[in-house]
C-alpha cells in the first residue's frame, strides 16, 4: 500500500514539474529566472525517492501556485492523505485551500465539502455538519453530495427526524429513497413506544407505510404496538399483511401470531392461515408451527406426520430435528438413544448456522438487521432459504 501511494505521488511530481515547465515556457522566460523554483521542486523530488513523503510533498504543494491547472492536484493529495488514513493532514491541506482568496465559487464549494469529509472521517461530526449545511443551503453542485454525507450523519447520531427531513430533500431532487425513509418513520415509532406513546407511534407506522406499503417492518411494529396494547385483533391484522408485504418474513411474525390468535381464542382460524400461507410460501418454520397445533388437537403422529410429509418434498436440519423430536417423544431404549445421537448432530448444524443474509454484500448472522451492518443498506438483510435455511 505504501509502494502504491509512493508511485502515485511520483507520478504527480512529474506531472507538476511537467506543468511548470509548460507555464514557464508559455511565459518565454529564462531558465535562469525559474531556478529557484526549479531547486525547490527537484529537492522535493529527491526527497520523495529517498521515501521521504511527507516532507516531499510539503515541499512540492509550497512551489505550486493554485490555478486550474494545480488545483485539482491539491484535492487530489489531500483524497489521498485522507485514504490513507492521515486525516490530519488532508485536513491541513484542505484549510491552507480554504484560506485563500483566489479560489472562485466552484473551487470554493469543492474546498468545503473535501473538509467536511475530512472532519467526518476524523469524527469530528459538528463541524463536518456546520460545513455540509452551508453547502446544501448555498445550493452549489454539491448540493446533493452535501445532502447524502449529512444523512450519514444523522444516522450515526440516531437523529432519524433529521433523517426524515433530508431523505425528503434528497427525494425531490429524484432520489428513490422511498424505503430508506419508511425506515425512518419505524425507527421514530420504535422510540415513541417505548416511551409509551401509541399515538405519536402509530402516526409515524401509517407515514412509513405510506412511503412504502411493503414495508415488512413497519406491519411487525405495529403488531407489537397492538400486543402491547392488548388489542390482539390489530395486532393479527398487522401480522397478517406481511404475506402480501413479503411473505419470506412470514416465520419471524409466527410468535406473535400464536400468542395474539391465542388471546382471541381462534387457533383453529391460525391453523387455517398457516395452510394458506405454505401455499404462497413454503417455509419449514410455518410447518413446524402447523405441525405443533396438529399436535395438540390430534396427539404425536399426527404432527410427526405433517411434518414428515412436507420434508419429503423440502428437505430442511430445521425441520428433521423437530421430526426427531417427535419420534423420541414415542421411543424408549437404544432407539431413544439414537434418536438423541442424531438430535444433538441437527441442534449443532442450526447452532452454527446464520438465519439471515444480506442480498446486497453476503453479510450473514442470527439476528434481523433492518439495516446491513457492513454494506449499510436499508432493508436489505433477509431469511435464509433451502435446507439449511427455511
Amino acid at each position: 500500500m505504501v509502494d502504491l501511494f509512493v508511485g502515485i505521488l511520483l507520478f504527480v511530481a512529474i506531472v507538476i514539474g511537467w506543468l511548470l515547465g509548460k507555464a514557464e515556457r508559455k511565459k518565454n522566460v529564462p531558465v535562469e529566472a525559474v531556478s529557484g523554483v526549479g531547486k525547490e521542486y527537484y529537492d522535493g523530488l529527491n526527497l520523495l525517492l529517498n521515501e521521504k513523503q511527507d516532507e516531499a510533498v510539503d515541499l512540492l504543494l509550497k512551489t505550486l501556485d493554485v490555478n486550474g491547472d494545480t488545483f485539482e492536484t491539491h484535492i487530489v493529495m489531500g483524497s489521498l492523505y485522507r485514504r490513507r488514513g492521515e486525516v490530519e493532514r488532508s485536513i491541513r491541506i484542505h484549510q491552507d485551500l480554504l484560506a485563500r482568496s483566489d479560489l472562485n465559487k466552484t473551487q470554493y464549494a469543492a474546498v468545503k465539502l473535501e473538509l467536511a469529509r475530512d472532519y467526518l472521517n476524523a469524527g469530528v461530526l459538528d463541524r463536518s455538519e456546520r460545513l455540509l449545511k452551508e453547502i446544501a443551503e448555498e445550493g452549489s453542485i454539491n448540493q446533493v453530495r452535501a445532502l447524502e454525507y449529512l444523512l450519514t450523519i444523522y444516522e450515526q447520531e440516531r437523529e432519524w427526524g433529521s433523517c426524515v427531513d433530508v431523505v425528503e430533500k434528497l427525494m425531490a431532487k429524484g432520489k428513490p429513497l422511498q424505503v430508506q425513509l419508511s425506515h425512518y418513520h419505524c425507527e421514530l415509532a420504535e422510540q415513541n413506544l417505548k416511551m409509551g406513546d401509541y399515538v405519536q407511534s402509530r402516526r409515524e407506522l401509517k407515514k412509513a407505510l405510506a412511503a412504502d406499503r411493503n414495508c415488512v417492518r413497519a406491519s411487525m411494529v405495529q403488531a407489537e404496538l397492538e400486543t402491547e396494547a392488548d388489542n390482539p385483533k390489530e395486532a393479527v391484522k398487522a401480522l397478517r399483511r406481511v404475506l402480501e408485504q413479503d411473505p419470506t418474513y412470514v416465520p419471524d411474525t409466527l410468535p406473535m401470531l400464536n400468542q395474539n390468535y391465542e388471546k382471541l381464542g381462534q387457533m383453529s382460524e391460525l391453523s387455517r392461515y398457516l395452510f394458506e400461507c405454505l401455499e404462497k410460501s413454503p417455509a419449514i418454520s410455518i410447518v413446524i408451527e402447523l405441525s405443533k397445533l396438529v399436535t395438540k388437537l390430534e396427539g404425536d403422529n399426527a404432527g410427526a406426520f405433517v411434518l414428515s410429509e412436507y420434508l419429503k418434498k423440502r428437505p430442511s436440519v430445521k425441520g428433521l430435528d423437530r421430526l426427531i423430536e417427535l419420534q423420541m417423544a414415542g421411543a424408549s431404549g437404544e432407539e431413544k438413544e439414537n434418536l438423541a445421537i442424531l438430535q444433538a448432530f441437527t441442534q449443532k448444524l442450526i447452532k452454527d448456522k446464520p438465519r439471515y443474509r444480506c442480498t446486497e454484500c453476503g453479510f450473514d448472522g442470527k439476528t434481523l438487521h433492518w439495516k446491513c451492518p457492513t454494506c449499510k443498506t436499508w432493508g436489505s438483510v433477509r431469511p435464509i432459504q433451502g435446507v439449511e435455511g427455511e
